[in-house]
């Protein structure tokens, strides 16, 4: 009995066809086969199941569109002889299920915080060729300058004039008055150790740039003296815009809210906090709860703005000269 065994003559011929069409694809013009590319993309999001090119392609395109169909997972075929010799392009079922299944997906919702820092994040760092994203950056970074100035303005003054300021103080007097609680909150807040070096505290920050006050832990140090300073501003019928630094993002907010409560108010009113990818409160906030990086960020990013010779002067006026005081938080570990 004579066995037969594959001669590898047929293995040979099938490589040389093989490198013969990677040979032929690789000679093909570089925006022909960016044009078809396009095509079997725009095909391949399409409802359609079947697409057909034209006859006028040559060899070498035909080859370029199987191939690159490959790529993408879709099936094609050539039919027909000569000059009617054309090829389709069929999807596969897993392409039309990944269609069907685009419409099932979840969409993620941000904040408007972070909306904005995302846009500025793609807006400066674009994905893309490096000639490209260094194009769009020169082209949108004055109006992501702009943007950003004009949306945040959590570190500007209120506007508010002598007659919206009295009226602030007498509202938040009748709410002490007819709040039960809000009386306790002032009586224990009149206990504290701080309370009796109020008048201290208010003269020597209307006379000095640098006022160091040191305190025990629970004095009233991080929650009053913000209070005393809006109260003596907003007796002088003037507004202010305090800055009260924490070291971490949940002692800012558990401190204006706290600072809220002792006022009869909800957070974002008279006191309000901007962390990371978070902020509540605005321009008509007089204390402003922030994290040492954001304030660090602000005035690094504002200061070096004023400078710049093309960005108006207004601009570098409108959020960091609108700061009246800084409060910095210091924490001293003394070891024996």
């Amino acid at each position: 009995m004579a066995s037969t065994a594959p001669s590898s003559s047929g293995f040979g011929k099938k490589r040389q066809k093989k490198g013969q069409r990677q040979q032929e694809v690789t000679n093909v013009a570089e925006s022909t086969r960016i044009r078809i590319a396009q095509v079997l993309e725009q095909f391949r999001v399409s409802n359609d199941e079947v697409y057909t090119f034209e006859s006028n392609l040559s060899n070498r395109d035909r080859a370029a569109v199987h191939m690159l169909c490959r790529k993408m997972g879709m099936k094609s075929k050539s039919s027909g002889r000569g000059d009617q010799r054309r090829i389709s392009v069929f999807k596969t079922k897993q392409n039309v299920d990944a269609l069907k299944g685009k419409d099932m997906l979840s969409c993620f919702k941000f904040s408007e915080e972070a909306n904005d820092v995302l846009q500025d994040l793609f807006t400066r760092y674009p994905p893309g060729d490096g000639e490209t994203s260094e194009q769009v950056v020169g082209k949108h970074s004055k109006k992501v300058d702009k943007l950003r100035r004009r949306k945040d303005d959590m570190f500007c003054k209120p506007a508010m004039n002598k007659s919206e300021i009295a009226k602030r103080v007498e509202s938040l007097a009748s709410r002490i008055e007819n709040n039960p609680n809000l009386r306790q909150i002032t009586a224990q807040r009149s206990k504290l150790p701080i309370a009796s070096f109020k008048d201290v505290i208010t003269s020597n920050v209307e006379s000095n740039q640098v006022v160091l006050i040191s305190g025990e832990t629970g004095c009233g140090k991080t929650t009053q003296v913000p209070q005393f300073i809006l109260d003596h501003m907003w007796g002088k019928g003037e507004t202010c815009k305090i800055v009260c630094t924490q070291p971490r993002r949940i002692s800012a907010t558990s401190v204006s809210e706290r600072i809220s409560c002792e006022r009869g108010e909800t957070v974002g009113d008279t006191v309000g906090y901007k962390i990371r990818l978070e902020s509540r409160g605005g321009r008509q906030s007089s204390i402003m709860f922030c994290t040492n990086g954001v304030l660090l960020r602000v005035l690094v990013t504002n200061g070096s703005a004023s400078f710049n010779k093309e960005a108006p002067r207004k601009m570098g006026k409108d959020d960091i000269s609108d700061i009246t005081h800084i409060i910095v938080v210091l924490i001293i570990l003394i070891f024996n």
